[in-house]
């Protein structure tokens, strides 16, 4: 994801002939080097952007050996200095998680970024209060937010607005859930895993040895239900990651539920796994 929020936001125009502009040009170029001596100085001074670039240089080894730890913290620096594009990326860390608390933390940073025009936090702030998840259920809220974000260009807030107008008159929920367009990528910890019933299952799509694999697995299709990646221990030195679709009460029910899923994925043959299992060997 942060990937793609870099690509994002070297297309930001900035003021030309400074050094955060020459930073970002550099950045675009592939010299790291250059950027990121143009970027430290004023990173060292406390400005949130050129935090936030060093942080997607450490997060991405951009030139450098990844540092997550270090890549976190620039990151957390810059979005306590105000950066949106900080925020956005805590917040989507937080809701990410899958627990109550980590949905109030995104609508904390979302709403952040949102006031200083940042268009994915605004669209999904009105997810969150389509969906109840982290604030009150609010459609007015709702539809405030996905206007907000229409105005300033996003195509997915336009249609989510029609979307809410069509729930109105058909008030179900699960549809007001797609209507919300926010299908999540959740990864769940052992108390996640302890909430579900003995029979919950989730379609399994994926097993890797690599994280990102299943990640970009996730970004390449649009999704009807919020999909699960999860680790799992094996006898091996490193773990495995797999990648569920939905949560379904029982084998029958996620079998029906293949059908929702694009063609490419409905051919790898999809298998329904207990969750309750999954959190034996979970690692979580």
């Amino acid at each position: 994801m942060r990937h793609l929020l870099l690509l994002l936001t070297l297309c930001i125009p900035l003021a030309r002939g400074d050094a955060l502009t020459d930073g970002r040009l550099a950045l675009q170029m592939a010299d790291y080097a250059k950027a990121r001596a143009l970027l430290e100085p004023l990173a060292a001074e406390g400005n949130p952007r050129a935090l936030f670039y060093l942080s997607l240089i450490y997060q991405e080894g951009l030139g450098v050996s990844e540092d997550p730890a270090r890549a976190q913290a620039l990151l957390r620096r810059a979005a306590e200095a105000g950066d949106p594009m900080a925020q956005y990326n805590l917040g989507s860390e937080a809701l990410e998680k899958g627990t109550e608390a980590g949905a109030r933390r995104a609508a904390e940073l979302y709403r952040a970024a949102a006031v200083q025009g940042l268009v994915l936090a605004q669209h999904n702030l009105g997810s969150l209060y389509a969906l109840g998840k982290g604030v009150p259920q609010n459609l007015d809220e709702a539809r405030r937010w996905y206007r907000m974000a229409a105005r300033n260009g996003s195509r997915r807030s336009v249609a989510a607005l029609a979307e809410l107008e069509r729930l109105e008159r058909k008030p179900v929920a699960q549809e007001r859930a797609a209507a919300a367009n926010a299908s999540r990528l959740i990864v769940p910890d052992r108390e996640w895993f302890g909430r579900q019933g003995e029979k919950a299952v989730t379609l399994q799509l994926l097993a890797t040895s690599q994280r990102k694999e299943a990640e970009a697995l996730y970004r390449r299709h649009q999704w009807q239900r919020d999909v699960l990646l999860y680790r799992i221990e094996t006898a091996a030195d490193e773990p495995l990651w797999g990648l569920g679709y939905g949560v379904f009460p029982s084998v029958p029910a996620a079998r029906r539920a293949i059908a929702e899923l694009p063609e490419a994925l409905r051919r790898t043959g999809p298998w329904a796994r207990n969750l309750r299992d999954l959190r034996r060997f979970a690692g979580h």
